[in-house]
């Protein structure tokens, strides 16, 4: 059963639907897995998904330089600090500021689906 749970949650990560933090949520409300060895497998869901989608960028010649460039030059810091602050924050302040993410996150893209849809009403004849 929770390889067919994988398998879909892979398929929504693809089109962009929630990103692996779904899988997160699903090892951790099933209690398969505390929370930090679900974020340890997460990352190499991530990794996975990430060698697959670049195999597809590298063959389509979609990949921009500078763009690569600017993210690892803000991604290495973060990264860094967001290890050091993991360490000290006991995990359910972790849990919590997770799910306070998932939730800022979702009701954003919510926001940003119906402002386009207004807008493509507004636009219509």
């Amino acid at each position: 059963m929770d390889w067919i749970v994988y398998s879909l949650i892979a398929i929504l990560s693809g089109m962009g639907v929630g990103s692996a933090g779904l899988l997160i949520i699903y090892l951790t409300s099933m209690g398969i897995m505390n929370q930090f060895s679900a974020q340890g497998l997460n990352l190499l869901f991530f990794l996975a998904a990430t060698i697959s989608s670049l195999t597809v960028h590298i063959k389509k010649r979609k990949l921009y330089p500078a763009i690569i460039i600017t993210a690892i030059f803000f991604a290495i810091p973060g990264v860094l600090f967001g290890g050091y602050i993991a360490n000290i924050l006991p995990v359910e302040i972790l849990r919590k500021l997770f799910g306070g993410m998932l939730v800022i996150a979702g009701s954003l893209s919510i926001s940003n689906i119906i402002k386009e849809v207004q807008l493509r009403r507004n636009d219509s004849p």
